[in-house]
């Protein structure tokens, strides 16, 4: 008993984070669910922006829907280049993201603007993320699967880490 009662603080921030995780993973897999067989909006949205920044550098790039399928293309003018699915959005990184900051509670103004930047610059990073696979697809599509799979995912995530450490400190600076 003595070592649950040691440990509190520590066992209240993993079983808010992973519930947290859980049930905001449940809510956006019902989301994904429910716009099934065609992509949801999120998806649409990302896929539609990643196009029209990279449409700055090339005109003829556009995103299109698939009739009958998950995934939203994007095109240019020599073709499909890349194909888009729900797991690239960035949903799944900013749940993990916002779990995190709410398991680790600091006080409420702080973490809301922190909660706010933060999903903003992880939905830039992303659009980055997205339109760097495209570049990946175009120049060197035999290396895409692991620029997507693994070297870009874990970019992203160890950013996403940096953040948190950055919020931990915030908070303890906050915290008397």
């Amino acid at each position: 008993m003595g070592i649950l009662k040691e440990n509190k603080a520590a066992i209240r921030f993993l079983l808010t984070f992973v519930g947290l995780y859980i049930g905001l993973n449940t809510l956006y897999g019902l989301y994904i669910e429910y716009y099934l067989p065609n992509p949801d909006p999120i998806t649409a949205a990302v896929t539609h922006q990643v196009a029209g920044l990279l449409s700055v550098f090339d005109s003829s790039i556009m995103s299109q829907y698939l009739p009958g399928s998950r995934n939203i293309a994007i095109d240019n003018s020599h073709g499909r280049i890349l194909l888009v699915f729900e797991g690239c959005n960035g949903v799944n990184v900013m749940i993990v993201f916002l779990a995190f900051v709410m398991a680790y509670r600091g006080p409420l103004r702080l973490t809301v603007k922190f909660t706010a930047t933060g999903l903003l610059f992880i939905h830039i990073l992303n659009l980055g993320r997205v339109g760097a696979l495209y570049g990946i697809a175009l120049y060197f599509p035999q290396y895409l699967y692991f620029f997507h799979k693994y070297l870009l995912t874990g970019v992203l995530y160890a950013i996403v880490f940096i953040m948190w450490y950055d919020w931990v400190k915030r908070v303890q600076r906050a915290t008397p």
